[in-house]
């Protein structure tokens, strides 16, 4: 991404930092009991699964790793740059899409975490019999993997992007 996309008003840059500072604090609501699941499980009148306690908590993890990444960004960004606003309707539409490319980051952090429990599951399920149970490991290694895939939910776009296409491109040239 270009150096220079901090033409967002200070209007825009507060409303997002508002943003991701209240999805880190809903992230640590949804980490907190996905990590004390253990000691928990045995006050719910109903049985969760393993695997939906990792699905909630990687989500957690997924949106407290973007967080921390684009809050830092953010404010590494207003200290460094002089916000101005926009001017013409071309930098009125380059601001939009940074606004963009900022407020959807943590869903695409979600599907990612998603995207990788999903990883996990099958590849346990492919290797294993098929009475195998998930332990409470299961939970802590989504945990922790789903908060790198927010961390770095931008490389991992680019990534799937480049490597996407030649996937695609070799799969559908073998027809």
């Amino acid at each position: 991404m270009r150096q220079d996309f901090f033409k967002l008003s200070k209007k825009e840059i507060k409303g997002l930092m508002i943003y991701y500072f209240i999805i880190l604090i809903i992230s640590i609501v949804i980490i907190i009991p996905s990590i004390l699941f253990e000691s928990i499980k045995h006050q719910f009148s109903f049985e969760i699964s393993i695997s939906v306690i990792s699905i909630i908590g990687g989500i957690g993890t997924a949106l407290c790793g973007s967080a921390i990444f684009y809050l830092r960004k953010l404010y590494k960004s207003s200290i460094n740059t002089n916000s101005e606003g926009s001017v013409t309707i071309v930098e009125q539409i380059n601001d939009m899409g940074y606004y963009a490319y900022f407020f959807l980051r943590p869903w695409f952090a979600i599907a990612f975490a998603i995207l990788l429990h999903l990883v996990l599951k099958s590849g346990i399920h492919i290797i294993t019999v098929p009475e195998t149970q998930l332990s409470e490991g299961f939970i802590y290694l989504s945990l922790i993997l789903s908060f790198f895939a927010g961390f770095s939910a931008g490389d991992a776009i680019t990534l799937l992007e480049s490597k996407g296409k030649d996937f695609v491109e070799k799969a559908f040239n073998n027809f």
